[in-house]
């Protein structure tokens, strides 16, 4: 027992020892020399507890990829700068497409990462990464730092931007 809790978390220390003893009792005419048997017996336990460690590291990664939130949209009430939707669209397909998606379609990250293809990870980084450089295209081009920013466009004022 001492060698199961020293590798284990406690709560998993009883699942090992009735797995292990499970596998012990099934594959025991796998035991070639019965003066092995303790090293077996070892290495029956160290085998279930890595099997175990494994299983709960794959439902770990399952429940916070179910968990991720999907991030709101944008208020809509506030005016949104007419030139953030060209903008978006002149950014690379990647970051154009999921801003298309999540932010001027509405879409959840689940319904854009499975519309692309994609996991709902890589769609969050995609969004996170899409929406700062377009933070950085709306500063250089309109000297906003937000699509919601329309009231403090320059391109208002220059007439650059037909909305």
């Amino acid at each position: 027992m001492r060698y199961v809790s020293s590798r284990v978390p406690p709560g998993d220390v009883e699942d090992v020892l009735q797995l292990a003893a499970l596998r012990a009792i099934e594959r025991a005419g796998d035991l070639r020399d019965p003066a092995l048997v303790l090293r077996w017996l070892y290495r029956v336990h160290a085998n279930v507890a890595i099997d175990l460690s494994r299983k709960n590291a794959s439902e770990r990664r399952l429940r916070e990829a179910m968990a991720v939130e999907d991030e709101p949209v944008e208020s809509r009430d506030k005016p949104v700068c007419g030139c953030s939707v060209a903008l978006a669209r002149q950014l690379g397909s990647n970051y154009a497409s999921i801003l298309d998606l999540v932010d001027i379609s509405g879409k959840s990250l689940n319904q854009a990462a499975e519309a692309l293809n994609i996991s709902v990870n890589n769609a969050t980084v995609r969004l996170h990464r899409a929406r700062a450089a377009l933070k950085k295209r709306l500063q250089e081009h309109c000297g906003v730092t937000s699509p919601s920013s329309c009231n403090d466009c320059k391109c208002a004022y220059e007439g650059c931007c037909e909305s």
